[in-house]
């Protein structure tokens, strides 16, 4: 059968929408760190105040997704919503990061959490359109994983030498580093300026296939927003998808939180951070790459349970070493282990979602890129936005919930215990998670592609109906 194609560099290019989104997202990982640190609120409070947002996002995601769908101007399905996505989330982003110092505790909690709700909405707008827009890139199974690839190695570039710029050559440059205001202001307007460029990327990479032929593909039956409920229901493998790839996600997301607490007041050493990103940041990027080639051969299924066993494994071993204070080089050695493999679980799950969207109209008729992705991400987000309330709690146990947390200070014993609590035991929990949603979850490779022969099978015989029609009523004429 004939599939429907892209150039790669147009799926590169358009990878970078997910790039624009991430910049931001990386920079909110130091949201409780600056919350805490710089505007003295309470840990517990933010991280409540958090998981509520991305409890909010999550709600958000239904709604836009559904109007995404139905969506068809003169400037496309997407790209709209990319660029005004982008342009709301770099102004949030702004606002929270240079909270003006004049305010009150209550109004730093004000401004922060209302700036936090547009952010959320600007952020739906543009992610939805990273989980749709693929579907209409390409069906090609050995493609579909190049989205991967690509993914891959931006997010190493951004999460991995994000880090090593913002500890070693942002933070030298103010005094007392992390905890100058100033560092936070010169940082967000850098992520605020490279977030805007990827978007405009993405949207030229998109630009030829958002049109209507290539997503309008639905069956004259109007679209109503009680569908995600029949969806959800019905659909076993976006059941599973979304088991799998949420619990990783709050395991993640919580990594990330304590990451700066886990270098910078258990290992003592906040460099060390950034010089681990930066070494290790090629080598994950090449592990990646393996992994995500493997998945064109074998199937994205099969490379997310082989990857995230790998995961587990690093992460148990990782949590031992913690807790017995053991060789700090042999705890690095697996954090890479286990970051390599999450080079390749965690971007796959991307083109995974786009494998559901086409099992969805193989078993309705249904084409709902926007609809599909975006409840993904509803129960996503409502399950990892525990993530900092957790983190968040963690301290609050350590008895530091309130306090500024210099760089490279030892804290305490039970700190140390409840950082590597939130860095590796939960995402063990994850990745057991994960492991026993992908028994359940049917799209291998092989099923897929019968799904796309079938798929192709029913658009000829409908365009053979469509041109009766017409020729009857020619003759009618």
């Amino acid at each position: 059968m004939e599939y429907n194609q892209s150039k790669p560099y147009k799926i590169a290019m358009f990878v970078l929408n997910n790039s624009a989104t991430n910049l931001p997202l990386f920079l909110f990982g130091y949201y409780m760190y600056y919350t805490q640190n710089i505007l003295g609120l309470s840990g517990v409070i933010v991280g409540m105040i958090a998981t509520s947002m991305r409890i909010f996002d999550g709600i958000t995601d239904p709604i836009i997704g559904f109007f995404l769908d139905k969506t068809d101007g003169k400037f496309g399905k997407f790209r709209p919503f990319m660029l005004i996505g982008n342009l709301i989330i770099i102004s949030c982003m702004l606002a929270i990061f240079n909270t003006p110092h004049g305010l009150t505790e209550n109004g730093r909690y004000i401004w922060t959490t209302g700036f936090y709700i547009l952010y959320i909405i600007g952020y739906t707008f543009q992610t939805a359109c990273t989980k749709g827009g693929q579907v209409i890139l390409t069906n090609d199974p050995k493609q579909r994983p190049l989205f991967s690839i690509f993914d891959t190695i931006y997010n190493t570039f951004i999460f991995t030498g994000g880090i090593y710029i913002l500890m070693n050559i942002f933070a030298p440059r103010f005094e007392n580093g992390l905890v100058n205001s100033n560092l936070w202001t010169s940082f967000s307007i850098t992520i605020a300026i490279s977030s805007f460029i990827c978007t405009i990327l993405a949207i030229l990479g998109i630009w030829e296939k958002d049109r209507t032929e290539y997503f309008n593909l639905n069956t004259g039956e109007k679209l109503k927003f009680k569908d995600y409920f029949e969806i959800i229901k019905n659909n076993r493998a976006i059941q599973m998808l979304i088991v799998a790839a949420s619990t990783d996600k709050l395991a993640g997301t919580a990594m990330n939180i304590a990451a700066v607490y886990l270098f910078s007041n258990v290992l003592l050493d906040s460099k060390l951070q950034g010089n681990f990103s930066a070494i290790t940041g090629i080598p994950i990027v090449i592990i990646g790459i393996i992994g995500l080639n493997f998945a064109r051969k074998f199937g994205l299924k099969k490379m997310f349970v082989i990857t995230t066993w790998l995961g587990m494994i690093s992460t148990i071993i990782m949590y031992i070493l913690g807790l017995m204070n053991g060789n700090i080089t042999l705890f690095l050695v697996f954090m890479f282990l286990q970051k390599g493999f999450a080079a390749v679980s965690t971007p796959i799950v991307i083109p995974m979602i786009a494998d559901v969207t086409d099992y969805e109209k193989y078993r309705t008729g249904r084409f709902v890129p926007g609809m599909m992705g975006t409840l993904f991400s509803f129960i996503d987000k409502l399950i990892s936005s525990l993530a900092t309330t957790v983190v968040g709690f963690c301290l609050a146990y350590a008895g530091v919930s309130k306090s500024i947390i210099l760089p490279n200070t030892f804290v305490s014993e039970k700190f140390n215990h409840a950082i590597l609590f939130a860095y590796c035991a939960l995402p063990i929990f994850g990745y057991l998670a994960s492991l026993i949603a992908m028994k359940y979850y049917e799209l291998t490779k092989e099923r897929m592609e019968e799904i796309q022969k079938e798929l192709a099978n029913k658009k000829v015989n409908l365009t053979f109906e469509e041109l009766n029609v017409i020729e009857k009523e020619v003759i009618e004429y």
